[in-house]
């Protein structure tokens, strides 16, 4: 426990990157040491991992890719459940790229036009305008993404419970 007697101010978090670099905050009191690399230098192989990997924020979606793990002896139902949710991780990473680089390429051409009508600054209200018309525009295309998100996670949903069940089950049959 430190001065104050909390805990929690004691206890280091660290954020997990692939090859990042983590140092040290200003605010804690040992001595400068070498930077501690935490993660990966490369997203990890599927095949020699025991969990699944949640990788850093991607650049272009803002999405955490995930590294699925496998076992070698996976039943069919659970090889099938990996496989869709790798589909859906895929479908939604394609989305969000393509959303976000249509928002910015929007978000651009709306400061470049109020730059050219001889205003520099652009206030909160100013942009708010901009938001609620891309939201408006989009709002079809965003409740279609809802629905297509909530069925795909309902049939993983499904899936995953079907495999848990098969897994008690084999549990159940090993046990003399």
């Amino acid at each position: 426990m430190n001065k104050s007697g909390t805990l929690g101010s004691c206890i280091k978090h660290w954020s997990r990157r692939y090859a990042t670099e983590q140092t040290q905050t200003k605010t804690q009191t040992r001595p400068k040491r070498s930077p501690v690399y935490v993660g990966l230098t490369q997203p990890p192989n599927p095949e020699s991992v025991n969990s699944d990997y949640i990788g850093p924020p991607d650049a272009k979606s803002n999405l955490r890719p995930y590294i699925r793990h496998y076992d070698e002896n996976e039943t069919e139902m659970a090889k099938k459940l990996r496989l869709l949710r790798i589909e859906v991780e895929k479908w939604n990473m394609d989305f969000w790229t393509k959303h976000n680089k249509r928002f910015y390429e929007e978000k651009d051409d709306f400061i470049r036009l109020h730059k050219l009508s001889g205003s520099d600054d652009i206030t909160a209200d100013q942009m708010s305008v901009f938001y609620k018309s891309f939201l408006d525009k989009n709002r079809r295309m965003h409740m279609m993404y809802n629905i297509s998100w909530y069925l795909k996670n309902f049939d993983m949903l499904t899936l995953a419970f079907a495999v848990n069940v098969e897994k008690s089950l084999s549990r159940f049959r090993r046990k003399p």
